[in-house]
């Protein structure tokens, strides 16, 4: 009985695993580019959310605030003058 592999056929093994991973490895290398091009334009989408997002939160800030220096309250109507 014969209980190990030969040279030859642990060569052949060899070879066709090498076969397979030369072509695997192009698509592999490809799918790992368009990953990465995907996050970067996440990144530069969520980016550009964030400074929309900031822009709007001071508008209203800003909305705030000049609604309180007119004198006027517009929620309950009311003046804030007191003449």
């Amino acid at each position: 009985m014969r209980k190990a592999f030969t040279l030859i056929e642990l060569l052949i093994v060899i070879a066709i695993l090498s076969l397979l991973m030369a072509l695997v490895a192009p698509k592999g290398y490809k799918l790992y580019n368009s990953f990465q091009n995907y996050l970067k334009i996440k990144k530069e989408k969520d980016k550009k959310n964030q400074l929309r997002y900031n822009a709007f939160i001071s508008q209203e800030k800003n909305r705030d605030f000049n609604i309180s220096a007119l004198g006027v309250d517009y929620f309950t109507k009311k003046s804030n003058h007191n003449y």
